[in-house]
């Protein structure tokens, strides 16, 4: 193992790179000091190269934290994901995802209940994230039967393989999966891994939220797709991994 990975967990170099990615000034500054020390050497070599890519690299993070380039980065995730039909399901799954949005899952989660599209709710979340969802599922009338809680999730792999655990001793099949719009790729397919039959409801971002937030919530998840396909998690499993 690496020294820096052995003295940091990858939550710290997660968030200390999207620390880096969020303020411009980081990002551009470096790359106009490499333009100008490519420009002043007397190297010729790979000069007119180098002076291209590093425009290249400026321009495309302008573009990504722009209004269209956060946009484009949210649809790309979304243009793979199946149209809900309206299909009754066993269970509806709720994944915790911090404070953002907790109040149009919980709505969602609600409203897909009274329309008996599945008899369960279960919110699944790290400590008091899913307490905290079933709260304000439970003050729009739904009652406390028809809810269940998995408390110890911290990941999307584990949001997946210890839901399932649950979902499993209920014979469920068929889910309705809810959470925001750019992690819904990744969830619905490691929850298909574990044999489920998943219709999403994707809940878009707050129009608010910046251009640089929506481009790292969605390169983080482009990132995440393409580790969980490196360690074979989408893939059918008749067991699920560790968590």
């Amino acid at each position: 193992m690496s020294p820096i990975v052995s003295l940091y967990s990858w939550g710290q170099i997660k968030f200390a790179l999207q620390d880096w990615f969020a303020t411009p000034d980081r990002v551009l500054i470096p790359l106009a000091a490499m333009f100008i020390a490519v420009l002043l050497s007397h190297t010729k070599r790979w000069k007119a190269f180098l002076l291209k890519t590093i425009v290249g690299l400026a321009v495309a993070y302008l573009f990504i934290i722009s209004p269209p380039g956060a946009a484009l980065a949210v649809e790309g995730l979304n243009s793979f994901l199946p149209v809900d039909q309206g299909q009754t399901a066993d269970a509806i799954v709720v994944l915790g995802r911090g404070p953002l949005l907790n109040d149009e899952r919980s709505q969602k989660a609600a409203q897909f209940w009274r329309e008996q599209r599945a008899p369960i709710i279960l919110a699944t979340g790290y400590h008091n994230e899913a307490h905290h969802l079933l709260a304000l599922i439970m003050a729009q009338g739904i009652p406390a039967n028809a809810l269940l809680e998995e408390p110890y999730a911290r990941t999307t792999e584990e949001n997946a393989v210890l839901s399932a655990q649950m979902l499993r001793q209920r014979q469920a099949k068929r889910l309705i999966l809810i959470t925001d719009s750019p992690h819904m790729l990744r969830s619905l397919l490691t929850f298909r891994s574990l044999g489920f039959e998943v219709i999403p409801e994707p809940i878009p971002l707050p129009s608010n939220l910046s251009s640089i937030d929506v481009s790292i919530t969605a390169l983080r998840e482009y990132i995440g797709l393409l580790s969980y396909a490196s360690t074979g998690r989408f893939y059918f499993r008749t067991e699920p991994s560790r968590v």
